[in-house]
């Protein structure tokens, strides 16, 4: 016998697991990052993007802040500095 409450989906229908969800909170990107969610406070301060839901709820799409904290906190080898090959 089948529930009626609960509705499958195409991935559980067709036995494929789904993909991870391109958005997370704070608290995951922080876990992600090893760091503290004060940590990413301060870097959505800062200007790191986000998704504001709702007077509390913030969502990080990984892509775009992955991205973000490359440019912002690019690290070049010393080699590269001095024009060593």
């Amino acid at each position: 016998m089948r529930n009626n409450n609960m509705q499958e989906t195409p991935e559980v229908a067709t036995g494929q697991s789904s993909l991870a969800s391109p958005y997370t909170d704070k608290r995951g990107y922080a876990k992600r990052w090893a760091v503290s969610t004060r940590t990413i406070d301060n870097l959505i301060a800062a200007g790191m993007p986000r998704l504001k839901i709702g007077a509390r709820r913030v969502r990080l799409c990984v892509a775009e802040c992955d991205e973000w904290m490359t440019q912002q906190f690019r690290v070049s080898s010393r080699r590269a500095a001095k024009g060593v090959q």
